[in-house]
């Protein structure tokens, strides 16, 4: 039998993945409009549909951190005489739980940022313009172990007649913290010692007096630094080697006439390929610039967003670009054109109170697959009997090993026939769908709730075809599908397809499988 098996390499052992991806969307808030100040979304990278999760009420919640891991989340109060960060824990339902605050020292935290090597905090204190620096433990934040006070001024009488720390920036390496200081006009270099702290005598990097330095960004290879300035408009670039940077091209991002400007924001494509800097009050605009390959900008266009636009995001996938309006209260969605660096505005807003900090986070967020079930009308069977000298399954601690199951219909029989000349590509899908069913009847029988499934590990397919039909994982796709559809990431696994020139009582498909449990 087996040497008239089609081969599908091409599916040989590959990973079943969805057209689409989930993540939450973490949007920091200020509070006086009485919200809570953390609000979360899930988030579809293909429709840029969100829906809200939960909420954790966190005071003037400006700014957010989250760990590469996903598992620890730090959010700033920005507030005088309580000026703290929090520390929050992802826990097995894919929310983040409060663990502990604890005092910055200084005023007006606007920033946070995490250094994943050590597990250090650090915060950037707008009104006392300083540095405060955390060590955590078991994610909880410890007393602030370093408060440094900048000190200085610049040109602009208004303004710039104190320190104003506007953002912390772990370098790529993580060997250097930098800490822009509108006030000064400075951005502070600080070496990081191999516990997190910082050494407490940093090194200047001046900036045009005037500009206002406020969010600094680098490139994915670390080569290149992309300065936005608050008070000059301006974007400067640099070219960075061990720590030392040297200005390349300043390029103006704010292209009003106003005497002073008001830019935000600025961030990379995840692709590299472009650049966007956000413009308040003066324009209400994003300015889009292509990277050009020496790290130079090339400005593209202006794009008129919602006022205030003081926090924006490229989502992961780079397909959507989100826009926070401090003052109208939503978050604006563009769809962004990777060809032109255009932007066209979905009309799908979000409406959030004060809105400052976007954070796309790709979370291990626990699906109830129970609840799946119910909800997307999947109807179980009762698990058959096996038709020979087997059982339906062997389970070895915490792996569960299920026998071939073939397409039974919830009416009672199967589905016969041979892709390519009984049967349809799909109908061939819905038959290796309802071989999935079959298998999940098997599996509930056995553990009782799906919620104790810790993955999906593996499928072994084999599909009923003619010598000329090559469609074999488009056809096991159906059985996939299911598994992602009601276990979520937990559904995703490895997978051999195979075609075969028969299968007991001609039956479509026959599928076995393999699970892990809790």
């Amino acid at each position: 039998m087996f040497s008239l098996i089609l081969i599908a390499f091409n599916a040989l052992f590959s990973v079943a993945t969805p057209d689409t991806t989930h993540y939450d969307l973490l949007i920091g808030s200020y509070t006086k409009e009485g919200n809570p100040g953390i609000e979360v979304y899930d988030y579809n990278d293909a429709s840029a549909k969100t829906s809200q999760r939960y909420v954790k009420s966190n005071s003037n919640a400006s700014f957010l951190a989250v760990s590469a891991d996903t598992k620890s989340l730090f959010a700033v109060t920005e507030q005088p005489g309580n000026s703290s960060v929090s520390s929050y824990a992802l826990n097995e339902k894919g929310e983040y739980v409060f663990l502990n605050s604890s005092l910055t020292k200084g005023n007006g935290p606007c920033h946070v940022a995490y250094r994943e090597s050590t597990k250090t905090v650090y915060a950037a204190n707008y009104g006392s313009g300083s540095l405060s620096v955390f060590k955590t433990e078991n994610g909880k934040l410890l007393p602030a172990a370093q408060h440094i006070v900048y000190t200085g001024s610049s040109i602009n009488k208004a303004r710039q007649t104190q320190p104003h720390a506007h953002q912390v920036v772990v370098s790529p390496d993580q060997l250097y913290l930098y800490v822009n200081d509108l006030g000064t006009d400075r951005i502070y270099q600080h070496r990081i010692y191999a516990d997190g702290l910082v050494d407490e005598t940093p090194t200047p990097i001046n900036i045009t007096p005037g500009n206002g330095p406020r969010h600094l960004i680098f490139n994915a290879a670390a080569s290149h630094a992309y300065l936005i300035s608050e008070m000059s408009g301006t974007v400067d670039v640099f070219r960075v080697d061990n720590g030392s940077f040297k200005l390349l091209q300043t390029i103006a991002s704010d292209t009003s006439s106003a005497a002073s400007k008001a830019s935000a924001d600025i961030h990379i494509s995840p692709n590299g390929k472009w650049l966007i800097s956000s413009n308040r009050i003066t324009t209400d605009q994003l300015s889009v610039f292509s990277i050009q390959p020496d790290g130079t900008l090339k400005k593209v266009l202006h794009q008129p967003v919602v006022k205030m636009p003081r926090n924006f995001s490229f989502d992961p996938s780079g397909k959507f670009v989100f826009v926070a309006s401090q003052t109208e209260h939503r978050v604006q969605k563009f769809s962004f054109n990777d060809a032109d660096g255009s932007l066209t505005d979905l009309h799908d807003d979000i409406s959030v109170k004060s809105p400052v900090c976007l954070i796309f986070v790709k979370t291990e967020a626990e699906v109830d697959a129970e609840e799946r079930i119910k909800t997307n009308n999947i109807t179980l069977i009762p698990p058959t009997a096996p038709i020979a000298n087997y059982v339906k399954y062997v389970q070895v601690g915490k792996m569960v090993f299920l026998s071939g199951h073939g397409p039974d219909k919830p009416g009672g029989g199967q589905v016969f026939g041979k892709l390519g000349k009984d049967l349809t590509l799909e109908e061939g899908q819905a038959a290796a769908r309802l071989t999935g069913i079959s298998l999940l009847s098997t599996l509930k029988g056995l553990v009782g709730d799906l919620n104790k499934v810790k993955r999906i590990v593996k499928l072994v397919a084999l599909v009923n075809s003619t010598d000329t039909f090559v469609q074999q994982p488009l056809v096991v796709n159906g059985c996939s599908n299911l598994m992602v559809e009601v276990f979520g990431d937990r559904g995703k696994h490895a997978r051999t397809s195979v075609g075969v020139n028969a299968l007991p009582n001609n039956i479509a498909v026959e599928i076995e499988m393999i699970v892990e449990l809790k």
